[in-house]
């Protein structure tokens, strides 16, 4: 009904505050007559009043004040009548005055009181109205607090804990045990965790502000630095009882929120960095009658940790094992630590009095809790039979996610890797440490040289990494290529340290070509989905044709039957061409799915590999289940809307058919032609780069490759998959 209606058991006034924009604030002296507030509505002359909607009565005044909070919108504004209802029939016109300010309305509160109403007015604003970024209900609720401000109440800035963190003491009195409270600036405000001696808040504007802890005797004013304050690393040198005090406040504070918080956690992470690392301990004496080290134990920047060590123990001493971090110690079961042989320790140990270390001498374990507070190191505290301890201290736990991530897969060889130590050991602190290393990727450079090609038919996407032998032979055969002058040429370097060299070998190149080429430099080495997806980015054909920077063509005019191909069959989404070893052996026909012996994960293979070029199985154009991503054809507008090349995995292996089977799972078929025909000088890069050679990175990147897409693998390789099947691309 409308405002004006006559239907009303009475009226009342209400005091009208516009705290923001956004938010209305409605103040009632008592309670509103035959209104049950907790169902309560209201309407105007324009219509209901829309929620949402909020009340709270104020514990402790006289008359009882109520408070109302509202969106603000049409129809309610001082003066203009409102229909207050609630479901029980009660009727009541309510009369909004405006008020004149916020202290003149609230001002004879008493400071719990004006703690309760800042408190609500945050909690509402920030639930109902996410109000978190309204700057405006920030500095109402910093208003109505400092009408409540006191010397007693007031937290003291003590310490800098990072660039924007300081740490404030707290005034005695408040309940000692972890609270979440709002914390008020004049423009912003924020729910933070406290203890009840110490807030740490990680970001700045908040200086003369308010905290508003449950249980207080107001709002606690957290003053202003009164001069410079001492950084953490400043403090953690101090020898005096107040700066360890002050430095162990800290420290306790960031490592209880370091369990739920990543802001927290990082804070604690960097300012270990800045101790000095203390040199790494073992017991390998051969005439001990025990031994071991705990060799790795790498932080995986999710709250984990991963460990490699060995135990020699031949006459079963150790009793207790025990894993101590700087903010805490955690027992270690034997069945947590999966064993693998070492046969270096065995040959070492050999002429030991006390007998062999056994053939898995060496440990190695995931612990996805046990870093959520880091540590710069760790300890390893073994219990001996004899009651006594050793303690054997690894080298410094925290490193960039790059660095821990190549480390983990190179912690253990791989013929010593079964599926148990992949899935339990390796695989989780791969996964979240690579998830780190493409979250930092940072924006590539790009250099243009020569007039670009106007409107590119294909754009070659080349990445580079390292090996540049076969440039100079790659790009002259570009060159000397008719069919290749009006294609787009995009070199994609992921080794951003031989920039220079790349780029004036690539001018010295156009000068005697006048082929024009676009240099993009990775700020890092990310591997190839990432610089696959960059290249692409800088694209403009229609059809992007990924190439090794190993492949060569055989033969001039190689790109046609591609891009013939693609026209001519609507249903393909990409293509791929005859791939040859440098003795015109055949590398690659097509890609298929294989389980070795018939059962465990999927191989990529490649059809009729080793046979002669002229093989005649190899001579016929069809659809197949993938292509390799050395010479990889493809739609760009297809490949954009499968998201691009995946970069979940590590390096370089198996982004080309996870690809083949994205685009699949899309509705595309993928096909292979054979009158295109390249050289392929097989993993020239790959085979340079520390992370992946000699590591676990391919059997990581199948042991992904398969958990992501068995099922669809096993179905492509129950069908047929007959030649002839597709255009030939030969006319």
């Amino acid at each position: 009904m409308p405002a004006t209606s006559s239907d009303v058991a009475g009226s009342a006034s209400a005091a009208l505050l516009t705290l923001s924009p956004a938010v209305v604030l409605l103040a009632f002296q008592g309670r509103l007559p035959g209104i049950d507030m907790g169902s309560l509505s209201l309407a105007s002359a324009l219509g209901p009043i829309e929620p949402p909607m909020s009340w709270q009565t104020v514990p402790g005044t006289e008359p009882q004040l109520s408070l109302l909070i509202v969106r603000a919108q049409p129809g309610l504004a001082a003066g203009e009548p409102l229909q207050a209802a609630d479901d029980a029939g009660g009727r009541l016109r309510v009369v909004p005055v405006a008020a004149e300010g916020i202290g003149a309305l609230l001002g004879p509160l008493l400071p719990p009181a004006l703690a309760r109403v800042a408190g609500f007015v945050a909690s509402r604003g920030r639930r109902l109205f996410r109000g978190t970024e309204d700057a405006a209900l920030a500095g109402a609720c910093h208003a109505i607090a400092s009408l409540g401000q006191s010397a007693e109440h007031r937290a003291v800035p003590v310490a800098r804990c990072g660039a924007d963190a300081v740490l404030w003491a707290l005034p005695r009195g408040l309940p000692a045990a972890p609270a979440i409270s709002f914390v008020l600036g004049r423009g912003r405000m924020r729910q933070v965790s406290h203890t009840g001696g110490a807030l740490i808040l990680t970001e700045e504007g908040f200086e003369d502000g308010f905290l508003l802890p449950g249980g207080a005797e107001g709002p606690i004013h957290l003053a202003p630095p009164a001069g410079r304050l001492p950084t953490l690393g400043e403090l953690s040198r101090r020898t005096d009882a107040p700066g360890r005090a002050l430095y162990r406040s800290a420290t306790t504070e960031l490592a209880r929120r370091a369990v739920t918080e990543e802001e927290a956690r990082r804070l604690l992470r960097d300012h270990q960095l800045l101790v000095p690392a203390q040199p790494a301990t073992l017991m390998s004496q051969a005439e001990e009658p025990f031994g071991g080290a705990l060799e790795l134990a790498l932080d995986d920047h999710g709250g984990g940790l991963f460990l490699r060590g060995w135990l020699r123990d031949p006459l079963g001493l150790v009793a207790r094992l025990t894993l101590q971090g700087r903010f805490g110690e955690q027992r270690l079961a034997m069945a947590e630590l999966l064993r693998f042989p070492r046969p270096d320790l065995v040959k070492k140990f050999a002429e030991s009095p006390h007998g062999s270390p056994g053939l898995k001498a060496g440990f190695i374990a995931h612990l996805p809790r046990v870093a959520l507070r880091p540590s710069a190191q760790w300890r390893l505290k073994v219990e001996l039979s004899t009651g006594e301890e050793v303690s054997l201290l690894a080298p410094p736990a925290i490193t960039t996610p790059l660095l821990a991530r190549d480390r983990v897969l190179g912690g253990i060889a791989p013929v010593h890797v079964t599926p148990e130590i992949m899935a339990r050991c390796i695989a989780p602190p791969v996964e979240r440490l690579h998830r780190r290393v493409m979250a930092a990727r940072q924006a590539p450079e790009v250099v243009r040289i020569g007039t670009p090609v106007a409107a590119p038919a294909v754009s070659l996407v080349v990445p580079i990494y390292r090996n540049v032998f076969y440039l100079r032979h790659q790009l002259a055969a570009f060159a000397r290529d008719p069919g290749l002058r009006e294609a787009e040429v995009i070199y994609v370097l992921d080794s951003p340290e031989q920039r220079e060299d790349v780029e004036h070998n690539l001018r010295g190149y156009h000068g005697i070509t006048r082929m024009p080429v676009t240099l993009v430099v990775q700020p890092t080495n990310y591997g190839y989905g990432s610089a696959c997806n960059a290249g692409t980015a800088e694209a403009r054909a229609p059809v992007v044709l990924l190439l090794n920077s190993d492949v060569v063509p055989a033969r001039r005019g190689w790109a046609r039957p591609l891009l013939e191909v693609l026209e001519a069959a609507p249903q393909l989404a990409a293509v791929g061409p005859k791939l040859l070893y440098g003795n015109d052996s055949l590398q690659h026909a097509g890609l298929y799915f294989e389980q070795i012996g018939g059962m465990g994960e999927w191989y990529n293979s490649h059809y009729h590999k080793g046979l002669p070029r002229h093989y005649p199985a190899a001579t016929h154009a069809r659809e197949v289940p993938g292509v390799t991503g050395a010479a990889f054809c493809v739609r760009r507008a297809a490949l954009e809307a499968v998201g691009g090349v995946t970069t979940d995995y590590v390096v370089g292996d198996y982004e080309d058919s996870d690809l083949c089977l994205k685009l699949r799972a899309a509705g595309h078929g993928i096909g292979y032609v054979p009158a295109s025909e390249l050289y392929h000088f097989e993993r020239q890069s790959i085979a340079l780069h520390g992370g992946y050679a000699r590591t676990l990175a391919a059997a990581y990147n199948r042991g992904l490759h398969h958990r992501r897409w068995a099922p669809d693998m096993e179905a492509l390789m129950a069908r047929d998959w007959p030649l002839d099947t597709i255009p030939s691309g030969a006319g």
